[in-house]
């Protein structure tokens, strides 16, 4: 029972790992961090933003900071992706830190 249960989660998290990288709405969510988040943000440790691990882990909160201007430092780059606007852009980069986490 317990071996189910364990192919079951590695399942699980592999899908959601490979569909973090190109959500189904085609965004590429590797190249919009390579390109407009990694200068600012790493995985694991602080640099001028927070790590994705020290992130909150809440998806709503997570859109929040990404759709009003409470993130300063993150104006110019929520209006170059169009954040506010392009949902599915949010949620792909959503779905990318929590699976960095």
């Amino acid at each position: 029972m317990k071996n189910t249960i364990a192919i079951i989660l590695a399942a699980a998290f592999l899908g959601l790992t490979s569909q973090s990288a190109i959500a189904s709405d085609g965004v590429d969510v590797e190249k919009v961090y390579s390109k407009k988040c990694k200068m600012c943000h790493s995985f694991d440790k602080k640099k001028t933003g927070p790590a994705f691990k020290d992130m909150n882990k809440d998806p709503e909160v997570l859109k929040t900071a990404f759709t009003t201007d409470r993130v300063k430092m993150m104006k110019g780059v929520n209006k170059k992706l169009n954040l506010n606007t392009d949902q599915a852009m949010v949620d792909a980069l959503v779905a990318f830190i929590q699976s960095k986490q």
